[in-house]
């Protein structure tokens, strides 16, 4: 009987589906002329760090990296300014005490630094964190306490551009905007 009734049920549903027939109405999208920060991660990024222009003017960039707690640690800067074609040397110095406070600087995006943290997780310790990305632009290596690196790269093209520190929880507190005029 259960079985009769299943049948019933599946027919009539069948055909009901059927009588509807297709959709007469055409719709065209309309053209989205936005940009997300989703859609602007999937686009390629045809930036190369390591090709630089031994004719660029060099502009010098010293980040320096305080606090020895999650609630304290910052970088000294939160906005960095510099030439369009530009080639950029910049010094990040770790002046934190506690071996706990490791630190980068990754030049992303604007507005993708959620993601890019994300990705910078699964990327993990041997990538230094950063991942690799049409959102990033370039990175340093984990700094421990104490430690200095420095790294040189083409500024990219005018815009406006975030930095942060992947190093994992670290991205919400250490971040700063990176202007390229």
């Amino acid at each position: 009987m259960k079985r009769i009734t299943l049948n019933i049920l599946v027919i009539t549903a069948l055909g009901l589906m059927m009588s509807c027939g297709p959709a007469t109405e055409n719709k065209t999208p309309a053209a989205d002329t936005t940009t997300s920060a989703a859609s602007s991660m999937m686009k390629e990024n045809t930036y190369d760090a390591t090709k630089i222009d031994a004719a660029a003017p060099v502009k010098e960039v010293t980040l320096h990296i305080e606090g020895n707690t999650m609630t304290d640690m910052h970088y000294d800067q939160t906005e960095v300014r510099v030439p369009a074609k530009s080639t950029v040397k910049l010094t990040l110095i770790n002046g934190s005490k506690d071996s706990a406070m490791q630190h980068n600087f990754v030049l992303i995006d604007d507005g993708t630094a959620e993601k890019v943290a994300a990705e910078g997780l699964k990327a993990g310790a041997t990538a230094n964190y950063t991942p690799k990305m049409g959102s990033v632009y370039t990175g340093t290596k984990v700094t421990m306490p104490g430690e200095t690196t420095s790294i040189t790269f083409p500024a990219p093209d005018k815009g406006n551009y975030q930095f942060i520190c992947t190093y994992p929880g670290h991205w919400q507190k250490m971040q700063g905007k990176f202007i390229v005029e």
